[in-house]
């Protein structure tokens, strides 16, 4: 590094130490550096932090175990130099130095920069998202990554294409000003083509806005096309639409392990209100009509659960009927099943055990109508939590037990939605975490969250998050304050990457059983990170 490099590294480095000081994030410092210092967004998080590139390229193989990331100085300085010279940083490059920056990958690079990568390499810089990692990040809507700015403010769209765009967004959904400029800006960030530019403008505006992008790097070009031209009433409904649709909610569901219900639930609305429309608008052969019912059925079921997640009850309420209307007229047992699952672990956790039952004995007998154990499975923990709610631990434990054996032998016709159900540890442990708890057995609880969480694969930063916050209640009932403390410190920072309400639900429970601890020094600490986290 020349003389005038590392001056400017440690003036940068004390504006950094200086602004981190008043709790500013890295991305606000890395801001600031850019103002008065004319270097990429990769440098600028470099700067920010105050770190030489040796430093950087000793931690990006420091987080390859296997030893083969062999990232070299040289190497560092060729991407931090491009597009204006050097070579294009990988996917995963820019991954690694996301993790290290604590920021998100889509930061380190500019919306021209983002159109020239792949479809695939897109997914994976949208979904290296590390923000979480800072603890003076505030939390907002952590599973929505908010479009940075490709053209300038003042810039207009031509006459042609503004009408244009103006009339698919009156035709297709209404949206606010500032979603519209949002969506604008990210359309242009992900293609550089203007037709296509215009094609997936039109579908994200029927899918949901901004977030829809994602799901629609999962088709194929005929597949965009065929789907815009249902869209827009210029072509009909045949399988291969459908396919699609069923597709993109298969995506969709996948979408919500990651990010949570504020990412995912405005597309999977918008995909229900299109099939609606298309139900309503089309004249279909019966074949056709019963998979579309049952597209609508599967995202009425999606959104229901996502509003659930949300703790919006009366809004998942609503969903889950139009769900459960649509399902039993397609015929579909097991999936009216799944709907009268959903109701009842709803109501049990608004303590409501007797509705509870009533959805559990429903779905029951729905399940048995169908070919899936794994739903079996699924109907009987959700009676055993509302019979361990209702006081009746012999029945519940009946139910755990009969749980197990379902679960032990999925059918080779298990429907796709039941995915996340891979065994007992990861599908059924969750809930069973509930129910020991509900029994006051905390041995148990800590015993099947411990097994559950090292089953668990990545990218189920929701369930990985309640089987700590389990862990940390059950050591709070053992007294060992401090080990409950890092238990829910560590859910605390998962937590920052998804939008599950339901985990902001339990960690207040959890808190209130430590209120005996208030003054221990590691309470303190958790209630510190609970207000950095906007956790009330």
């Amino acid at each position: 590094m020349s003389g005038e490099g590392y001056s400017i590294l440690l003036r940068c480095r004390s504006w950094g130490e200086a602004l981190r000081a008043k709790r500013f994030t890295w991305d606000q410092i890395a801001y600031v550096i850019a103002l008065v210092q004319q270097v990429g967004p990769l440098r600028c998080y470099r700067l920010a932090h105050g770190r030489t590139a040796v430093d950087v390229v000793d931690a990006i193989n420091d987080l390859d175990p296997a030893g083969t990331a062999s990232m070299r100085e040289c190497r560092l300085y060729d991407f931090e130099g491009w597009p204006a010279a050097g070579r294009r940083p990988t996917a995963r490059v820019l991954a690694a130095l996301a993790q290290i920056y604590q920021t998100r990958a889509r930061n380190l690079i500019s919306d021209e920069e983002f159109s020239t990568y792949s479809a695939y390499d897109r997914d994976l810089i949208d979904q290296a998202d590390f923000r979480h990692l800072d603890p003076f990040q505030p939390v907002t809507s952590c599973s929505v990554p908010q479009q940075r700015v490709s053209m300038d403010e003042g810039e207009q769209v031509r006459p042609r294409q503004q009408t244009r765009y103006a009339q698919i967004a009156s035709d297709v959904v209404a949206m606010s000003a500032g979603k519209w400029k949002e969506l604008l800006r990210a359309v242009n960030a992900e293609e550089a083509d203007m037709k296509r530019r215009e094609l997936l403008l039109e579908l994200s505006l029927a899918l949901g806005g901004v977030p829809a992008l994602t799901l629609l790097r999962q088709l194929s070009p005929d597949e965009e096309a065929r789907l815009a031209r249902v869209i827009s009433a210029q072509g009909r409904v045949d399988a291969e639409t459908v396919a699609t649709i069923e597709k993109l909610i298969a995506q969709c569901r996948r979408l919500d392990d990651t990010y949570g219900p504020a990412k995912v639930l405005p597309v999977a609305e918008a995909q229900r209100d299109m099939v609606s429309r298309l139900l309503s608008a089309q004249s279909l052969l019966p074949g056709l009509r019963t998979r579309l019912i049952h597209a609508y059925a599967e995202l009425a079921q999606l959104t229901g659960f996502l509003y659930y997640d949300r703790m919006d009850f009366p809004a998942a309420a609503r969903s889950l009927d139009l769900g459960l209307d649509a399902a039993q007229e397609s015929g579909d047992a097991v999936l009216t099943a799944y709907i009268h699952h959903w109701h009842s672990e709803m109501a049990s956790l608004s303590a409501q055990p007797g509705k509870a039952l009533d959805h559990a004995f429903a779905a029951q007998g729905w399940a048995r109508r169908g070919a899936s154990n794994l739903m079996r499975a699924r109907a009987d923990i959700v009676e055993a939590w509302a019979h361990a709610l209702d006081g009746n631990p012999t029945e519940s434990l009946r139910k755990l037990e009969a749980t197990r054996t379902w679960a032990g032998r999925p059918t080779s016709s298990e429907p796709s939605y039941l995915y996340w159900i891979k065994d007992y540890s990861q599908g059924m442990g969750g809930t069973a975490c509930f129910i020991y708890d509900a029994l006051g057995r905390q041995g148990d609880v800590m015993q099947v969250a411990t097994s559950r969480l090292a089953g668990l694969g990545p990218g189920f930063s929701r369930e990985r998050s309640f089987g700590l916050i389990h862990q940390g209640m059950a050591l709070t009932q053992s007294k060992e304050i401090p080990e409950a403390t890092a238990k829910l410190s560590e859910a605390i920072t998962l937590m920052r990457t998804h939008s599950s309400a339901r985990l902001g639900h339990l960690i207040t429970q959890a808190r209130k059983r430590l209120e005996p601890w208030s003054g221990n020094a590691y309470v303190r600490d958790l209630d510190e990170r609970l207000r950095s986290a906007a956790v009330v």
